[in-house]
């Protein structure tokens, strides 16, 4: 295998259909500066890759049979437990909002539809090499459907403070909290504590979580 170009964001494939795994390399090497470095065919193979290759980003089916057992859930838990800071993107066709629920609070970074792949993937792979949180269309309009965020989390923005909200609009804009402290001339200690405070307040779980309220509340 040769070296990477200096920049070049490396991505690792899983999925357990061969043909499904062609089309998605395919459009993933129409972006520029993306590396398919590996590719693997089901759970134990990918755990065997991401040992021996290292990548920048994880792009892979929820569900890949392994001796009688499907559960994806786990193997997101596994995953998210061995690779912390590994970003992930599921690429499904499943279409439940508990699962994808599920699947954010397990600290997947992106949820996209095989139905809208060559549409959706070059735009969830660059929020993604951001540091940032990508649902695509068809998910978020579910899970607001679903009172994901309306019923179940979200709370009045005014128990926000005035720098609480100034911070989470920023959030809301694509800005990373080392961006918001330089912008806001403040620490990246004091922003990432009044993110998470915001959070808090507002009864949000995690960056998925934020990301639906700010989109939903015109804040995005």
């Amino acid at each position: 295998m040769t070296d990477p170009t200096p920049g070049e964001l490396r991505i690792i494939l899983a999925d357990d259909h061969p043909i499904f795994r062609i089309g998605l390399r395919a459009v993933l090497e129409q972006i520029p500066g993306i590396r398919v470095v590996g590719e693997a065919g089901g759970p134990l193979e990918l755990t065997t890759l991401l040992q021996d290759v290292e990548c920048d980003v994880l792009v892979t089916d929820f569900m890949m049979p392994l001796e009688q057992q499907n559960d994806g859930l786990k193997l997101l838990e596994q995953l998210r437990r061995h690779h912390p800071q590994l970003p992930i993107l599921v690429v499904t066709m499943i279409n439940n909002a508990g699962l994808f629920r599920a699947m954010l609070a397990l600290g997947v970074n992106g949820l996209l539809s095989k139905a809208s792949l060559a549409d959706e993937l070059p735009q969830a792979i660059v929020r993604l090499q951001r540091g940032k949180i990508y649902l695509a269309d068809s998910v978020q309009q579910l899970l607001l459907q679903e009172g994901a965020v309306r019923e179940d989390l979200a709370r009045d923005q005014a128990a926000l403070s005035p720098r609480e909200l100034e911070v989470a609009r920023l959030l809301a804009a694509g800005h990373t909290v080392g961006r918001i402290a330089a912008l806001l001339n403040r620490s990246k200690q004091t922003v990432s504590s009044q993110k998470v405070s915001a959070m808090r307040k507002l009864g949000l779980a995690n960056d998925a979580a934020l990301y639906l309220y700010l989109q939903e509340h015109g804040l995005g």
